[in-house]
């Protein structure tokens, strides 16, 4: 009996209706392109189907409205380069040998479905508005001379308008409406805080409608020391953080769903959600993460992490002063010695092992002593300069 064959149904062949952002047309998922930006990570398709990415954009007289067309890719977060839209043309004129430049640019339509196509292709499609931007519009490793590439960019440069503001009434209206987000004094603070815990915006590239939901979910994990103080751990946090908030996104996917008329797409968001669900629960267990508990709003106030956090947005100028004291107080130096001798306790050294211990305190020892010298000389140095100041102020008065 043969085996049923099992995989991701191919892109070309996925079932499932959509609304087109800018036609209003109820069409089939294949009518639309596929994305891999965050944006459109729910079905991967973006909002604006096939005909309308085309259309959209053309003059009266079928030419391309490069100003339309730089603001369909922006919002639909896909790449511009002008040596594909180059390409784009150079195929269209190769396919029609009998017609010239000044021809070609009636011909938009068929010059967009080709681009379209390219940017759609393996190395390009993962690629997004940004992407093209920090390469300046341009792939560094195509075949192209330095001549050729200098004119390609001329071109377009002028086509595209891109040293000059562009009127606001040449800007396509894709009916792709942006929120407008208001952040609280609360949720600003958050954000900052896990930058700088973090080092990064870890959150970069979501749109800002969906940051401060990612933003406020991590916070708590914030306020616990462990978490904090261990990389792994937080990039594991970072990942269970994101899959929560496509878990949200996929129940308000299907909240907005028909049971009856949409099932198989209900099924398809359920399917994704339990995996999603499922990868949290490996991640919070394999690296002992609380994620159940997080929903309690007092959990890591106890923490000194939380403390100090409080304290420096309250403004508290001696916070990190009292912190650092505290660090060096008798009951903290007792405790850490306590602990010390219990790790001790537990250890076994061989004669290797003690050799390279004596070794090691030694190099410190004397990295120590050296820095005790240099802050002794930096005394002297400034007991002197208090002796002429004071004989300065004895001369004066």
């Amino acid at each position: 009996m043969p085996t049923k064959k099992t995989g991701a149904t191919p892109a070309n062949k996925q079932k499932g209706k959509k609304v087109c952002t800018c036609c209003k047309k109820n069409k089939n998922l294949v009518d639309f392109y596929l994305s891999y930006s965050p944006m459109y990570s729910l079905d991967k398709r973006i909002p604006v189907c096939k005909d309308c990415c085309k259309t959209s954009v053309l003059n009266d007289d079928n030419t391309i409205n490069y100003i339309k067309f730089k603001s369909l890719l922006m919002q639909i977060d896909k790449p511009l380069y002008y040596d594909l839209l180059a390409s784009s043309e150079e195929s269209l004129l190769k396919e029609n040998s009998y017609m010239d430049e000044d021809a070609l640019k009636y011909r938009g339509k068929e010059i967009l479905q080709k681009y379209f196509t390219l940017i759609a292709m393996r190395q390009d499609r993962q690629r997004n508005w940004a992407d093209a931007e920090k390469e300046g519009h341009m792939h560094q490793n195509n075949n192209r001379t330095v001549a050729e590439k200098s004119v390609i960019i001329n071109k377009y440069q002028e086509l595209f308008n891109l040293s000059q503001d562009n009127p606001n009434n040449d800007i396509i209206d894709l009916g792709i409406k942006k929120k407008i987000i208001k952040w609280s004094k609360e949720d600003k603070q958050n954000m900052k805080y896990a930058i700088e815990v973090i080092g990064y915006d870890p959150f970069e590239d979501y749109p800002e409608e969906n940051r401060k939901f990612l933003f406020n979910s991590l916070s708590p994990y914030l306020e616990d020391d462990d978490n904090v103080e261990d990389a792994y751990k937080l990039s594991q946090i970072l990942q269970i953080i994101k899959n929560n908030f496509q878990i949200d996104t996929c129940d308000k996917k299907m909240a907005r769903l028909d049971p009856l008329k949409d099932a198989e797409s209900i099924k398809t968001l359920s399917d994704i959600k339990n995996k999603l669900v499922q990868s949290n629960d490996k991640i919070a267990k394999e690296n002992e993460i609380s994620v159940k508990n997080r929903s309690n709003k007092d959990a890591g106030k106890s923490t000194l992490t939380y403390l100090m956090r409080d304290l420096r947005e309250k403004d508290f100028d001696k916070a990190e002063a009292d912190y650092y004291d505290q660090l060096k107080s008798k009951g903290t130096r007792w405790a850490v010695e306590i602990s010390q001798k219990a790790m001790l306790d537990h250890c076994i050294f061989d004669e290797n092992d003690k050799k390279e211990i004596y070794e090691t305190q030694l190099k410190l020892i004397d990295e120590l002593n050296q820095e005790l010298d240099k802050k002794k000389e930096e005394i002297r140095l400034l007991l002197i300069k208090i002796d002429e100041l004071n004989a300065i102020i004895e001369k004066g008065s």
